[in-house]
């Protein structure tokens, strides 16, 4: 297509859908993290509304194509506005394929973790039961602390197994089969998490994402070929990145430093 794919989260665990959409054909990926104002899950929404507006404001200025919020908590809270600032560009969020997917595989018992914003919002349960073709059982669970432990590069430390112990036993209690990982960095716990919740099938939003893009009009590439990424960082990189993108095995990419404009 020799598109340009936006895709935006408050960090750099939407490089966990980014490296999804790198294997489309033809695409070029631009990819906003907010670093400088991470983590958005412990923001008020109308800060959360802000920040969201003034990172799509600046992909839709690059001449994207299409905007992938790659950011559960702004998509569970601010979605409205990105599609407001991408006008007659589309706009794919995280929530709706996660959830066609989750409700696809479960037997009826879904958890959900995430952020508090995005737990709080109660976004995931809406949509469960309102697309739901089954009776449905869900249960949400913040987790707070999962976001700096993947940022640390303790994905599987002691620490973290005991933290996600914590986090997971009323979900591994109440026997859920299906598990939403409902923040971006999530999937780097994927082996953690597995191992505490066994059976349990793991829906990540990376791989639904890339199957509604691809529901737009967009195909896998041939021979594994990549596209393209480029970063735009709103503070400098630091060790997080080197550990995200080599738990991920990207490729190198042309990382930059952007300034956001101070829009309305």
């Amino acid at each position: 297509m020799g598109e340009r794919i936006g895709v935006f989260d408050s960090g750099i665990g939407g490089l966990t859908v980014a490296r999804h959409l790198l294997g489309l054909r033809g695409v070029e990926v631009l990819y906003v993290g907010d670093t400088a104002r991470v983590p958005y899950g412990n923001r008020s929404p109308e800060t959360i509304r802000r920040y969201a507006r003034q990172v799509a404001r600046y992909l839709v200025e690059q001449g994207i194509d299409v905007l992938v919020i790659a950011c559960n908590t702004v998509s569970a809270v601010a979605a409205e506005e990105v599609r407001e600032c991408a006008a007659d560009i589309p706009v794919v969020d995280v929530l709706e394929p996660t959830v066609r997917v989750a409700l696809r595989r479960t037997l009826g018992s879904v958890g959900i973790i995430g952020t508090r914003a995005t737990i709080t919002s109660g976004v995931y349960e809406r949509l469960l039961h309102r697309w739901a073709s089954m009776p449905l059982r869900t249960y949400g669970q913040s987790c707070p602390l999962f976001v700096p432990l993947v940022e640390e590069g303790w994905t599987e430390h002691p620490v973290t197994v005991q933290v996600a112990e914590h986090y997971l036993a009323p979900l591994r209690a109440a026997g859920v089969d299906t598990l939403i990982l409902g923040c971006t960095h999530y999937p780097l716990l994927r082996p953690v998490l597995e191992q505490l919740l066994p059976g349990c099938t793991l829906v990540e939003s990376g791989e639904a994402v890339c199957e509604r893009l691809q529901q737009l009009g967009y195909q896998a590439a041939e021979n594994g070929k990549k596209a393209p990424l480029t970063l735009y960082l709103t503070d400098v990189p630091d060790t997080a990145l080197d550990s995200v993108l080599g738990q991920l095995r990207l490729p190198v990419v042309d990382v930059r430093h952007v300034r956001l404009p101070e829009y309305a």
